[in-house]
């Protein structure tokens, strides 16, 4: 019984210490002559000095805050290409003349400059002569639509292997997409991008860039048709 309250007096005591040292951060300052005798343990190096120990917690900060600068630096450059590329491609969809142009500039600018591993553009209404190839049935992508495009027309992440061989084939190796549902209720069909990596594309994802394209594309696919119809 003695021992146990031998015990709880040495942590009240360790305690009481430790709130008067936090309270008084510079005591130490004031006192070199314990500084100098307390020692802690380093792994094999044996025991460092407090200052050292100091020292060596502050240089781990250093290091990780460059480590975050760094990280940082490389996201906001990423952030800048990525911006440009789009910038790039609001500016030449604005002179696209037709469904052929469209698929170029998608896969020019957003495969090569924003280095995506695949896309698939797929219409359920001919815009116009040129987008016969891209027509497919509707049908074929109810699912697709109820299950990953009924509440938003973005879709960010992984499908199951079924809904991934809609859009990509084996051999692309797709683990992650976005896919973007085109003119909303009117559905004029579904832009696909893939990256071979499964993390690329997550749930999380906002539509910053990809809304104002998306706006674009829907204007452009209806004006095709308006002056495909027209020319008939």
């Amino acid at each position: 019984m003695s021992e146990e309250l031998e015990t709880k007096e040495h942590l009240v005591n360790e305690q009481q210490v430790l709130d008067y040292l936090a309270e008084n951060p510079d005591l130490l300052a004031h006192h070199p002559e314990i500084l100098a005798k307390v020692k802690l343990p380093h792994g094999s190096n044996g025991s460092v000095s407090l200052v050292e120990r100091q020292q060596q917690v502050l240089r781990e900060k250093v290091n990780h805050l460059e480590q975050n600068i760094t990280k940082l630096v490389a996201t906001a450059k990423h952030n800048e290409h990525i911006y440009k590329a789009f910038i790039n491609l609001y500016m030449a969809l604005l002179e696209c003349p037709d469904s052929k142009q469209l698929i170029y500039l998608l896969r020019a600018i957003l495969l090569e400059q924003i280095q995506l591993d695949g896309m698939k553009l797929v219409l359920f209404i001919a815009s116009d002569e040129h987008a016969a190839e891209l027509v497919e049935s509707k049908s074929l992508y109810q699912d697709i639509i109820l299950q990953r495009l009924a509440q938003d027309d973005f879709y960010f992440g992984r499908l199951k292997k079924q809904e991934l061989a809609l859009f990509f084939t084996e051999e692309q190796a797709i683990k992650s997409v976005a896919l973007i549902r085109l003119g909303g209720q009117k559905d004029l069909g579904i832009l696909a991008f893939g990256s071979i990596d499964d993390s690329h594309f997550q749930g999380d994802m906002d539509t910053l860039f990809l809304g104002p394209m998306v706006k674009l594309i829907n204007k452009l696919l209806l004006d095709f048709s308006s002056e495909s119809n027209e020319k008939k």
